[in-house]
């Protein structure tokens, strides 16, 4: 399987902070560990060189008279020196010619080119290093061979490991790098899949699918991420068909008084066409009436929709409702004359709120319309409003059969008409209020009884009554 992008810049972002990592901890090692390492490493040779070169001086002295090159002690003591060291041991004179040795043959040309490497004088003795050619340690110090005559004393490590503990550090620290490179690989993947997930079920709800959701199951944020994007998915499942539903309902609703307008203006026409006059009025005012409902039901359709998409925020100031419930009461008279309908208000609270004129007038408008219009002729309608929990409650209670649960649960949906309800209705009136309301973060809500039907809402306030 082809490797994601995504895959390739968390697997490359980790090597080069292993990187990164490693060569400052490397860093760190040379200019602690290393350079601490190097000075104890030429302390301690130091002490062994001078150490070796009086013992060579006092195995010379103790025989002055005799040459050192039939100095038996001296001879004994160099051979153990070169055993003790495993390194090659000899003792030349002013010349440079060998005097003693710890080991069989000449000098071989390894050691006099190490003899001629640049070294490091130490102030008691000169070290030279070579690497080409096996680590080679080679030390050389003055040592007074007989009375006011200096030779020097030579130590040669051949196959001596180099006194740089950088080199192994660094090897160690590739392999682990390695290893965690050869780990990441699954890190990598691990961190990668659920969005792999997330990618796949995006393109299946682009498809179509709409009730697909994804299945990630971490707790950390790709988890998060995940339920959000589940939650998203929901919601637009929801609008989509909310929205497929509202067109349905749209196409109903518009289909009927055009069917009544197509089928008045038919009638016109016969009767135009026989010279038949009588009646055209009538259908005539049939048409305008029709007119009139597809006008109003296609307003709050619009009314809907806006809210629904959030367009612009509402324009909030302070405002007292008692004016303005006053005022839709009274527009509603002539309905609640003609009806008789007892009608009683108790607005014992006019603390203000902070609302939009025009957006509390069309809900509490489309409240009281069907307040009015639901309620059968001598019912009653009851308008209370008070304050209660720092919110001004507003009820509004008809007299009305009593509904059914499912009826209650639907009763905000657009276009949803209970059993009861007269034809006439469009269903968008309540919709709407509870749109308005939950943008002036309030509520509404319905309840139903044997005393009647009542819709009742909430607004914050600002003061107390």
């Amino acid at each position: 399987m082809r490797p994601g992008r995504l895959y390739i810049k968390i697997f490359i972002s980790f090597i080069l902070v292993l990187i990164v990592t490693e060569a400052l901890i490397f860093g760190l090692f040379v200019f602690s560990v290393g350079r601490g390492f190097r000075s104890r490493f030429e302390q301690y040779t130091g002490a062994q060189v001078l150490i070796a070169k009086e013992m060579v001086e006092e195995k010379i002295r103790s025989r002055p008279e005799t040459d050192p090159s039939e100095n038996k002690s001296l001879k004994d003591f160099v051979s153990r020196l070169g055993q003790g060291y495993g390194a090659k041991v000899w003792l030349t004179g002013e010349d440079g010619a060998p005097i003693l040795k710890s080991f069989p043959g000449d000098v071989s040309d390894e050691i006099a080119l190490a003899c001629e490497q640049r070294g490091k004088d130490m102030g008691d003795f000169k070290m030279y290093r070579e690497f080409k050619r096996g680590h080679i340690f080679y030390i050389e110090t003055p040592v007074e061979v007989q009375k006011d005559r200096l030779g020097s004393l030579h130590i040669l490590f051949e196959k001596m490991e180099a006194p740089y503990p950088e080199a192994g550090f660094a090897l160690g620290l590739i392999g682990i790098g390695v290893v965690i490179a050869l780990l990441i690989i699954p890190v990598s993947r691990r961190i990668t899949e659920p969005v792999k997930q997330l990618k796949a079920s995006a393109v299946r709800i682009a498809e179509g699918d709409l009730s697909h959701r994804a299945t990630v199951k971490s707790k950390d944020e790709i988890g998060e991420l995940g339920r959000s994007f589940n939650h998203m998915a929901e919601k637009q499942e929801k609008m989509i068909r909310g929205g497929r539903e509202l067109t349905a309902n749209i196409s109903h609703e518009l289909r009927s008084p055009l069917a009544r307008i197509r089928i008045a203006e038919e009638l016109l026409k016969e009767k135009w066409e026989r010279g038949d006059y009588k009646d055209l009025e009538k259908h005539l005012d049939g048409i305008r009436e029709d007119i009139e409902v597809l006008d109003h039901r296609i307003g709050s359709i619009l009314v809907l929709s806006k809210l629904d998409i959030h367009e612009e925020p509402l324009k909030l100031e302070p405002l007292n409702l008692s004016g303005l419930i006053d005022g839709l009461v009274k527009r509603l008279e002539p309905v609640i004359n003609r009806k008789g309908l007892h009608l009683m208000t108790e607005l014992s609270c006019d603390s203000p709120v902070m609302g939009n004129m025009d957006g509390l007038k069309t809900a509490l408008s489309n409240i009281l319309d069907n307040a009015v219009k639901f309620t059968a002729e001598k019912g009653h309608v009851i308008i209370k409003m008070y304050s209660e929990n720092e919110f001004l409650r507003i009820s509004i209670t008809n007299s009305f059969e009593e509904l059914s649960a499912e009826d209650l649960a639907r009763i905000f949906e657009p276009f949803f008409r209970t059993e009861q309800s007269p034809a006439g209705g469009s269903g968008l009136g309540l919709a709407i209020a509870k749109k308005i309301m939950e943008k002036h973060g309030g509520s509404i809500k319905a309840s139903s009884s044997e005393k009647g039907f009542q819709i009742e809402v909430a607004l914050p306030i600002a003061g107390k009554c």
